[in-house]
């Protein structure tokens, strides 16, 4: 099976804002997440944590920069595969160089799978460039 990604270089470049909540919403559309999240997020001044809420929980978050070298990348696919033999293709739709990411009512830390995962990219540029 081959899997396609089409992207645009101004994409690429572009730098988007990027909210990771730990929960479900049942739709695939788009959010004005800067009318009625953002202008409710707080920072605190001496933590650098931000604080919100969504649906009346409180949310801590923390936002996490990419490596230098690294973009993160938001892919769409407009049409779901009928069998696990089909070509794929999925489009670019946005490109990110941080994210924000929220826990329920606990500040972030290294001990979240999400946050973790971003030191693989150190792991495996050392066992990559190792000789």
């Amino acid at each position: 099976m081959a899997f396609h990604i089409n992207f645009s270089s101004d994409i690429i470049k572009s730098d988007n804002k990027v909210q990771y909540i730990p929960c479900y919403i049942a739709t695939n559309g788009t959010a004005n997440v800067s009318k009625y999240f953002e202008p409710y997020v707080k920072t605190d001044a001496n933590e650098n944590v931000l604080r919100a809420s969504f649906r009346g929980r409180p949310l801590v978050g923390d936002k996490l920069e990419l490596p230098k070298q690294y973009s993160g990348i938001v892919m769409q696919e407009q049409k779901q595969p009928l069998t696990e033999s089909t070509e794929r293709t999925a489009h670019v739709t946005h490109a990110f160089k941080s994210i924000v990411y929220w826990n329920w009512a606990k500040q972030p830390s290294k001990n979240d799978a999400f946050i973790s995962m971003l030191d693989w990219i150190d792991i495996a540029e050392v066992l990559h460039t190792s000789d």
